[in-house]
């Protein structure tokens, strides 16, 4: 008896080696199919700035080639440039070469792949301002005291160039679906590099840009820009929808409110990134998720938790889930929320949504639609990529320029079957999902027009909406 059970043991204990080495297997190849390395930067000391540029350049093209989500012919377009920038017998301003490079990266058409400066290596001049999209202009929502004359202005021009080819140019900076594009031409607008590097500005240091307020008024300032390294205070403009003051700007800081009213319980306290509140006068229940990862101290999954245990025991009307300006993160920690929405409510699922609706958030819109069927309504925005895209992969750092180049691995595809084992994201299989599309079924952008006076109109359509039982 003793025998037979030591020769169980014995088997289970293999079993449990075979298993366990099988899945340290399985995970090895994972990692390196997906988030392996960067290219070694193993060159000598640069003599000159021109060798330098051309050690970055060629750094540059070997991070690009581990990029998948280039077509053939966006590929080809991108070796011409890069091998036109290699013969270039000078070397660029730094502001020219990182827009060149942006440029490259840009022809993926890809939202994920992207160059962009590290704020803790580097130093950038970054304008005073502070400068959100919405859907009639880009304004000024912040600003330092100097020009706090500004506030609420709509940018007509900078350095003479109106503002209709300013954002044409800065679109080019990034890849993606063009709401997207824009949104992130809201933060590079304040980028005094990038609007030097691209041709906005005529001086490196300073540009002349026009605004007109809320009251008609047209203003008009020379700004100098600011040398800043490892500031925390530049988010995507989105942020700035929300005058509460932000951890680590200054008292120099000037904030625009609306005109008239107060903020709408979908614009409060906009640095609580997950947060849960009866809809006023109504009896559904607002949910805001603003990051799919812990983030600064908040932790998502006890969030996560407590809002299913509270909507069981008190199960509302309807459930207003707000992904609006979400970047995205770990989609696996939204998995079995998205899934139990359907069971937390009597009535229906309303999904607000916009052009920072991003990566992971992209996912957990998808799984919200398909797991809540025909009682989810999407109102807002379109999210900000296709339902085909390339992300995961990693980061490369130029040896020289410190610009560091995100180079995307993995393919995921909400629409079709995807089964390419080399481009195809494994864990999607063991997280699937298939939707049609995630277009709004209500299509309310955010206006200044009427965030000026005190509205959200998405959110205002979500609650009438939810009132409809």
């Amino acid at each position: 008896m003793k025998s037979t059970a030591a020769r169980i043991g014995m088997v289970v204990i293999a079993l449990i080696i075979v298993v366990g080495a099988a899945a340290g297997g399985l995970a090895w190849l994972f990692y390196n199919q997906f988030y392996f390395g960067p290219p070694k930067a193993d060159y000598p000391k640069p003599a000159s700035a021109l060798e330098a540029q051309r050690q970055d350049i060629d750094y540059f093209a070997r991070a690009l080639a581990l990029d998948r989500s280039f077509s053939p012919a966006a590929r080809r377009e991108a070796d011409r440039r890069i091998e036109a920038l290699q013969q270039s017998p000078v070397a660029l301003p730094d502001q020219k070469l990182h827009v060149a490079l942006m440029q490259i990266v840009a022809l993926a058409d890809n939202g994920h792949s992207k160059l962009r400066a590290m704020l803790d290596s580097r130093p950038m001049m970054i304008v005073p301002l502070r400068v959100t999209r919405f859907a009639d202009g880009f304004f000024v929502m912040r600003a330092k005291f100097p020009y706090r004359d500004m506030l609420g202005g709509r940018v007509q021009s900078i350095d003479g160039m109106p503002f209709d080819q300013v954002l044409k140019t800065l679109e080019t900076l990034r890849g993606g679906i063009e709401s997207f594009r824009a949104e992130n031409a809201a933060v590079f607008i304040e980028d005094q590099d990038l609007l030097y590097g691209s041709g906005i500005a005529h001086d490196p240091r300073q540009s002349e840009w026009t605004v007109v307020t809320p009251d008609g008024r047209t203003v008009t300032h020379m700004i100098t820009a600011n040398s800043v390294k490892g500031d925390a205070t530049i988010p995507y403009g989105p942020r700035w929808r929300s005058p509460e003051p932000l951890k680590g700007m200054g008292a120099d800081w000037m904030a625009y409110s609306p005109a008239r009213g107060a903020l709408p319980q979908s614009l409060r306290n906009i640095d609580d990134y997950f947060s849960r509140a009866p809809v006023p006068n109504s009896c559904a229940e607002y949910v805001r998720v603003e990051d799919i990862v812990d983030t600064d101290g908040q932790k998502i999954q006890p969030f996560l938790q407590d809002t299913e245990t509270a909507l069981r025991a008190h199960k509302p009307c309807a459930i207003i889930f707000d992904l609006r300006g979400n970047g995205g993160g770990d989609y696996t920690n939204m998995w079995r929320f998205t899934h139990a929405l359907p069971q937390l409510t009597t009535g229906r699922i309303i999904v607000l949504t916009d052009a920072m609706t991003f990566s992971a958030a992209i996912t957990t819109t998808a799984f919200t639609k398909e797991a809540g069927g025909n009682r989810v309504t999407i109102i807002g925005e379109p999210v900000g990529d296709r339902l085909a895209f390339y992300a995961e992969g990693g980061n490369a750092t130029l040896p020289n320029s410190k610009l560091s180049m995100g180079y995307e691995t993995g393919k995921h595809d909400y629409a079709h079957a995807c089964t390419d084992w080399h481009d195809c994201f494994w864990l999607n299989w063991l997280y699937p999902v298939r939707v049609n599309t995630l277009q709004p079924d209500v299509y309310a952008p955010m206006r200044f027009s009427d965030w000026n006076q005190g509205r959200d109109i998405a959110y205002e359509r979500a609650v009438a909406l939810a009132g409809m039982h």
